[in-house]
């Protein structure tokens, strides 16, 4: 339990902070043309808030009278509830029309640009939900101690992305292009967005999971353990303090993992992990890879309390030398996760035509 006193001011923080781009989970670019444009009506059957992403199904009636099943794909839920998006925004039965980008191999699906609620009757049009809504947030910023009361570094809480200011930026800004070393280059060069494991709702990486994402963190510090629990794709890590890690043993997608304190920081360092790509657009890690990741405190006048992340990734296998994945997080008091139910594309898992 954190103890102290924090101070709480109202807010009004610029919309670059809470913007979510699209592509967090995966690239969108990987299932949909982004030249071909198409609009869609019918009847929704299903409609899903949750992350990775938000999802509609609807029932298109044909020209001929038959009727298809579709699928479209939205933002995040995280960046939806932003834009004023809940679990009641669209409903099982109401008539609506979207409108966004087809698919590569002409799968019944389309990405949702732009969704309006029509009359069951006259099919006008009674309401337009856009992708993204340009108002400003308010938003509490809170000021809480920078330790614990025993000395440790206080990281207990929700922890959210900061853009635009304090290191941030798009993922592509703050991380760069990894040192690729020869096989790390060929192994890029291969990759195919379109059959992103992400995509098709397999578990992350530990880079991807707890290094990319950009979206809020949870931290829990007990005695002998922290839990860091990621709302991006519903992952959950509990890793126990001690000296040495495990000997190189069987992999998995987080693998095996070790804390420590460090003066004002936590450290995290973990091994036996499989291959993954890092990022929706891949940045593969080959199976050598070890992470090591630090998490410090600090206070921002204009944000409240914030944690400096950095993952530390090295990878002989495929980079020529470390590379580091800086994310800062302002807390948010409060803050509840969206459950994650990831739904695969209507489509094959085969690399796209183009």
């Amino acid at each position: 339990m954190i103890k102290g006193i924090c101070r709480k001011i109202l807010l009004v923080l610029p919309v670059v902070f809470f913007t979510t781009a699209v592509n967090a989970h995966h690239s969108f670019q990987a299932t949909f043309k982004s030249d071909a444009e198409i609009t869609v009506e019918g009847v929704v059957t299903d409609y899903h808030f949750k992350n990775p992403h938000v999802i509609v199904f609807l029932d298109v009636t044909n020209d001929d009278g038959s009727v298809t099943r579709w699928m479209s794909e939205g933002g995040s839920a995280t960046g939806k509830r932003r834009d004023g998006w809940d679990r009641n925004t669209i409903q099982a039965g109401q008539k609506i029309r979207i409108t966004g980008d087809s698919t590569h191999d002409g799968s019944p699906m389309v990405s949702m640009e732009t969704v309006e609620l029509l009359d069951a009757n006259s099919g006008a049009v009674m309401k337009t939900l856009g992708e993204h809504t340009n108002a400003d947030t308010a938003q509490q910023l809170v000021m809480l101690p920078l330790k614990l009361e025993d000395g440790r570094p206080n990281l207990t809480g929700a922890w959210d992305r900061i853009r635009g200011g304090s290191r941030g930026g798009s993922p592509e800004e703050l991380d760069g292009v990894p040192p690729f070393n020869a096989a790390g280059k060929a192994a890029q060069d291969a990759y195919n967005t379109a059959d992103d494991p992400q995509i098709f709702c397999e578990p992350p990486g530990v880079v991807r999971q707890a290094g990319f994402t950009p979206h809020p963190v949870r931290i829990t510090q007990n005695d002998d353990h922290v839990i860091l629990e990621y709302e991006e794709y519903g992952g959950r890590r509990v890793v126990y303090f001690g000296d040495e890690l495990l000997a190189p043993g069987e992999k998995s997608h987080l693998g095996d993992s070790v804390a420590r304190y460090e003066g004002d920081a936590l450290i995290i360092e973990s091994r036996n992990l499989l291959s993954n790509p890092s990022q929706p657009w891949g940045y593969q890690t080959s199976d050598q890879v070890s992470t090591v990741e630090i998490y410090k405190r600090a206070d921002e006048p204009q944000i409240g309390s914030i944690v400096t992340a950095k993952m530390i990734v090295t990878d002989p296998g495929y980079l020529s030398e470390p590379w580091e994945l800086n994310r800062d997080r302002f807390y948010s008091e409060g803050y509840e996760f969206i459950e994650n139910d990831c739904r695969p594309p209507l489509r094959k898992r085969t690399a796209r035509a183009d």
